[in-house]
């Protein structure tokens, strides 16, 4: 893995021009990266040390944190923002939409075409959960709570070439309580001293994502005709890694002003009392034609579980319940979440199914999603147009694809092939062929790198390289943005990578 590197000390006296601010300005673009650091620069190197020492107390206290084996380590927040411009807002907006509602469309793709299939392999127990549960009444309302992770290069001139959409993450979506937090925390410690030394940074935070994320679940449970906000948070309760963010959006929604919503409108034309409890799937039961929670009616279950997982609970009576709420549309991301593997990008891809992703050819999306193939033994069109052998092609072209897990998360397992030797590449392809459906080779792009400041062992501050990548929670309502950082090329805060809020343009 490449190093980051110090590439400035800060040593400079304030107000003195460095490699790290003399930046060439380009017409019609605002240097945030310049602006930023340069107004950085100017506060005493004192101050910024209490800047990261605020940072860190202040993510511990708001469980800004992330468990690894029932230890909670607290999420590196990076401490100056990046900025997007209103037309990047904008684009990154109507892109999401267009990309969601396309990806809405494969479940009844997977459900009516057997070449679908094949590109989507879910298991037996899988198949039958989805042809059991999913209804005509679910094309009301899909139910689907998504993230699409992407990269650009947000400062680039030409920042819309650089856009590359690797995956879908539609169950258990992750940063929920991570992005506002992170934008709350830097507009409150770091923005205000920036403000100081440089009065023309003026930044605002995005849409809130868990307030996007509530009316999603105000209108699902608008469809399907429930009349309270009842809703169960529910995960495992036994696992001891991963995102710790459910019990700080479970008290979110208990406060004011989501405690007690003014349904105004089409949303349900009354005040309405929403009630959110952290719950374990096992914990559900059906009461009648209810699912009850302890004693509490639950209307809509927003899940951090596949139903892969769902199934290595056991076969107790929440498995009725369970399947109940998802018959009923009562559960956010319903089954049709389970269609987010990252051969999703194949399917919306393949010339058979051109016609039915004619929005996107026809908005030029296409060029955003890299070429992505299950790995398999057959022929097939390369990212060129080509006939090709995929096998062969795969081999062959080494230095320019990736090798993933097809439904694995937190950035494991993935093989970046100029980073690989021949022999572990080939080895990796023959697994692909053995494990049908496990593994898809995808199109290779590069990830741009951020300078940000950091202190070193040493407690000194110095500015280092860190790859950023990015994720999309959208409705039409806005959207919300993740940013992550590190130093590794694989960026995920699972590998012990950051976070860096992403501000607008005020």
């Amino acid at each position: 893995m490449e190093q980051a590197r110090p590439i400035l000390r800060m040593g400079a006296p304030v107000g003195v021009k460095t490699a790290a601010t003399r930046l060439p300005r380009s017409k019609g673009i605002k240097h945030w990266d310049c602006e930023l650091r340069h107004a950085f620069l100017s506060i005493p190197e004192k101050e910024i040390k209490i800047i990261f020492k605020e940072i860190y107390h202040a993510s511990k206290k708001r469980d800004f944190t992330y468990e690894r084996e029932g230890r909670y380590d607290v999420i590196n927040l990076l401490p100056l923002p990046l900025v997007a411009s209103p037309e990047q807002i904008q684009y990154l907006h109507k892109t999401c939409l267009l990309i969601k509602s396309a990806l809405s469309k494969l479940i009844d793709l997977y459900l009516e075409h057997p070449e679908v299939r094949e590109i989507l392999p879910l298991t037996e127990e899988e198949e039958a959960w989805i042809k059991d549960t999913w209804t005509r009444q679910h094309k009301k309302t899909r139910g689907i709570w998504s993230r699409l992770d992407f990269h650009f290069d947000i400062y680039h001139p030409n920042w819309k070439d650089t856009i590359t959409f690797f995956e879908d993450n539609a169950v258990a979506v992750g940063g929920n309580h991570y992005v506002p937090t992170a934008e709350e925390l830097i507009t409150k410690i770091v923005l205000p001293r920036l403000k100081r030394a440089n009065k023309n940074i003026i930044l605002e935070r995005n849409e809130d994502i868990r307030t996007l994320l509530c009316h999603e679940i105000l209108h699902q449970a608008e469809v399907i005709g429930r009349k309270r906000l009842n809703i169960a948070f529910a995960e495992d309760k036994t696992l001891i890694s991963g995102i710790t963010e459910f019990p700080s959006l479970a008290e979110f929604y208990n406060k004011p002003p989501h405690q007690n919503l003014w349904c105004g409108g089409k949303k349900f034309g009354k005040r309405c009392e929403m009630k959110t409890y952290m719950v374990d799937p096992r914990e559900l039961y059906l009461k009648g034609d209810e699912i009850y929670y302890k004693n509490h009616e639950i209307d809509i279950i927003y899940r951090d579980f596949e139903l892969v997982e769902l199934f290595k609970m056991g076969k107790g009576e929440h498995v009725n319940a369970m399947k109940t709420a998802f018959k009923r549309n009562q559960v956010i991301s319903s089954v049709a979440g389970e269609i987010d593997h990252k051969s999703c990008w194949e399917v919306l891809r393949d010339k058979r199914f051109a016609k039915i992703f004619k929005t996107l050819r026809d908005a030029d999306i296409l060029k955003h999603i890299p070429w992505t193939k299950i790995i398999r033994d057959i022929r097939t069109d390369s990212p060129d147009g080509k006939n090709v052998e995929l096998l062969n092609y795969i081999r062959r072209n080494k230095n320019s694809l990736i090798l993933k897990p097809n439904r694995g998360y937190g950035g494991y397992g993935i093989v970046i092939g100029k980073d690989a030797s021949q022999s572990h590449w080939d080895e990796m392809i023959d697994r692909g062929c053995v494990e049908y459906g496990k593994w898809i080779a995808q199109e290779y792009r590069k990830v741009s790198t951020k300078t940000f400041p950091a202190l070193d062992e040493s407690g000194d501050i110095v500015f280092e390289e860190f790859y950023t990548v990015y994720g999309l929670a959208g409705t039409p309502e806005g959207i919300g943005i993740l940013g992550r950082a590190s130093q590794k090329k694989i960026v995920n805060v699972a590998q012990k990578g950051g976070i860096v809020a992403v501000l607008r343009e005020g």
